[in-house]
């Protein structure tokens, strides 16, 4: 794993910090660190006032006011099954303003490839990993990450653990929330906190609910264990965080993930999810399945109307999806810069924000060059290391610009609180 340095993006707040409502600097770097011949301008963010409370509780961050956790969450494709991007985002991000811990990860394997970054996760024994695109469920109780993993074999774990220690962030955590399905004929699982058991855990329940539980640890390096004792156990996965003032960004990778997938999940679970991690920025960066044009407007509106009923104080921030190669072909699909025009106009007029990460990589026929030199895979539609960290970099240094523009035109910008 590259160590990432941002040394040259950190909010430059120590004045600020002794002082509470001094003024707040922000340095935006000159250049960015990783360049390729195919570099395009760097988009603003558009119709940043959608993005007005993020900011301002970013300044509070940065201002280093006690207590403050600034949550970010990416629902998002294939390309982010592998929390390659949310990990750049999330690494830059908690260099500059702070580690509140790693935030969401599933348990269970859904894909050979999910594998979170910065966070050591695994399972042993005979796990079923239900997800919406290739191992469905007729419930539908996927969560509200999409994912859930499910096992009866006595002796099964699940287990996940704070990132090595010569990682940059994600060492530590000071709290675990287990997520799991209470149900009727529900099994048992033991926990375990470093090998230590803390209690035996009874999913029976004479309705099916989502279910969570706390548990405080000393902030430092810790493993959470999961082991079957009895029955059918579902797991959703676990939430790790800091008693501490920063950042955390939750990376929710689903395969295939679009507006009508999403139907396929319990939009009370849903809701239910993002309430109880309480988002302040929700990014949507899909695009790349959209196999239903004509669908597509009205299914974007429901889910973009659901997450804001279930988060009314968060900010809403959509991507434009990349460009692609179609399956045997060797152009790009023309479409992507049409669907790429809507959903800039769907962000215009549902109030939500807008990043142009299609600009961004170059445009129509930027596909077929990424994946020439080796950036993307040769698919022509998945990204490889170098593109995911190209991509989270760029999207930092804008997120970076949009706060120093605000801060110099308000330099008390999160001192209102």
């Amino acid at each position: 794993m590259r160590r990432v340095v941002l040394c040259c993006l950190l909010a430059t707040a120590t004045e600020a910090r002794a002082d509470k409502c001094g003024p707040l600097a922000v340095t935006v770097p000159p250049k960015l660190e990783l360049v390729s011949r195919h570099d395009a301008k760097v988009p603003d963010i558009e119709f940043p006032e959608a993005l007005d409370p993020f900011f301002d509780k970013l300044a509070q961050v940065a201002r280093g006011t006690p207590g403050v956790t600034l949550r970010i969450a990416a629902y998002g494709d294939s390309n982010w099954t592998n929390d390659r991007t949310a990990g750049d985002i999330r690494r830059r991000l908690q260099k500059a303003f702070g580690d509140a811990g790693h935030g969401w990860v599933a348990f269970g394997k859904p894909w050979g490839w999910y594998t979170h970054q910065n966070v050591q996760h695994g399972i042993t024994g005979k796990w079923e990993s239900w997800n919406m695109s290739a191992m469905t469920i007729r419930d539908g109780l996927y969560g509200f990450a999409g994912v859930s993993a499910e096992s009866t074999q006595v002796g099964a774990t699940a287990w996940v653990e704070t990132a090595k220690s010569s990682d940059p962030v994600g060492t530590a955590v000071s709290s675990f929330e287990l997520w799991y399905l209470a149900r009727p004929k529900g099994g048992q699982f033991e926990v375990l906190i470093d090998n230590e058991s803390k209690e035996l855990v009874d999913t029976e329940s004479t309705t099916k609910e989502m279910k969570f539980i706390r548990y405080k640890v000393t902030d430092g390096s810790h493993r959470l264990t999961v082991k079957v004792k009895k029955g059918a156990v579902r797991l959703y996965g676990v939430a790790l965080e800091r008693d501490a003032t920063g950042i955390v960004v939750d990376g929710i990778g689903m395969n295939a993930l679009n507006a009508l997938s999403m139907t396929r999940m319990n939009p009370a679970q849903v809701t239910e999810g993002l309430r109880r991690r309480n988002y302040d920025l929700v990014l949507e960066p899909t695009g790349t399945n959209v196999w239903s044009p004509t669908e597509h407007p009205t299914l974007q509106a429901d889910m973009i109307n659901g997450w804001k009923a279930a988060l009314p104080k968060a900010s809403i921030l959509l991507w434009s999806a990349p460009d692609l190669i179609a399956n045997g072909q060797t152009t790009s699909v023309a479409f992507m810069k049409t669907f790429s025009k809507w959903k800039r106009e769907f962000s215009r007029t549902n109030a939500v924000g807008f990043w142009d990460q299609y600009e961004m990589l170059g445009g129509y026929g930027s596909m077929p060059k990424w994946t020439r030199e080796q950036w993307a895979e040769p698919d022509g539609v998945h990204f490889g290391p170098r593109l995911n960290a190209y991509i989270g970099e760029r999207f930092v240094y804008a997120l970076m610009k949009e706060l120093a523009r605000r801060v110099e035109k308000d330099p008390k910008l999160g001192c209102k609180h």
